[in-house]
């Protein structure tokens, strides 16, 4: 690490060139600054793995995967970052993510799916509706991309009735595309409360740091 670096951190923005459209992202979601956010806000937008399975090691509890609607759309205009055209009909997806033991807020997830590109034990697994995208698409085998769109701050004042119970509809957003084989085969929008989730008691028999 060079002397600038050091002194200079917020010349590093770990954003850049991970999110490829963040110019073009929606009214309404304002641009953060890497360095004003915490560690976790930090890595929550830029994990490429599956979330799910983030959180639940953060917060030392399994994570709950609340399907709210899962329904099919036809397209008025064509869908860039689905590359579809007018007319098609992709399936629209929205979770709510909460602590299985605490019912904390974690998440609040919508999707954009082309569902015709998908393996059938993938729409069979979607159809269930039992895990969320990232668990299907780790258990599908698939080697996938994902490619991030935009992220930023967001408030939302009409939210589903689950959600707005659990939060205020002050997120940190972000968004993204999956594509397999150089196919985009959905596009996630992720909300997280804008406030840091707490940072989690350690296991019985865990060692902290100062220890």
């Amino acid at each position: 690490m060079n002397q600038q670096s050091q002194s200079d951190p917020e010349r590093f923005d770990p954003f850049a060139g991970f999110f490829l459209a963040q110019a073009e992202r929606p009214a309404g979601i304002e641009a953060v600054i890497a360095a004003e956010l915490t560690p976790l806000q930090r890595a929550l937008l830029v994990i490429d793995g599956t979330v799910t399975t983030f959180l639940e090691a953060w917060v030392l509890e399994p994570v709950l995967v609340t399907r709210l609607w899962q329904r099919p759309h036809t397209l008025g205009t064509p869908d860039r970052w689905l590359e579809m055209p007018a007319g098609s009909t992709l399936t629209e997806r929205a979770v709510l993510l909460s602590g299985a033991r605490s019912r904390g807020f974690f998440a609040f997830a919508e999707s954009r799916i082309n569902a015709g590109r998908l393996p059938a034990t993938m729409r069979t697994a979607l159809e269930a509706g039992a895990a969320g995208l990232g668990q299907i698409l780790l258990a599908s085998g698939l080697e996938s991309r994902r490619e991030g769109l935009w992220c930023g701050r967001e408030h939302l004042r009409s939210l589903p009735a689950p959600v707005a119970a659990l939060t205020d509809g002050d997120f940190l957003t972000r968004s993204y595309r999956v594509t397999v084989g150089g196919l985009p085969l959905m596009q996630i929008t992720e909300r997280f409360a804008w406030r840091p989730i707490a940072v989690p008691v350690a296991a019985p028999g865990a060692r902290l740091p100062s220890d």
